[in-house]
């Protein structure tokens, strides 16, 4: 029975730690740090991309103005 509760109790401290972070990285599965989920984050992105290009392709085009106006 001695036996037994060294065994248990030089695990428990292992135990105890797996099981804790088993614990923690279920919460934060699948979440990002705003607490939005993966496809969420996705389409956040995905929005934020295509905004920029806009912007961009406003940037080329008075770019392109500019040297059209600048050549003649």
């Amino acid at each position: 029975m001695n036996d037994w509760m060294a065994l248990a109790a030089s695990w428990l401290p292992f135990v105890v730690l797996i099981a804790v972070w088993l614990w923690l990285s279920k919460g934060y599965r699948g979440r990002g740090p705003s607490g939005a989920n993966w496809a969420e984050l996705y389409e956040q992105q995905i929005a934020e991309t295509r905004r920029m290009n806009v912007f961009l392709e406003r940037i080329a085009v008075s770019l392109e103005k500019r040297e059209i106006t600048a050549g003649k």
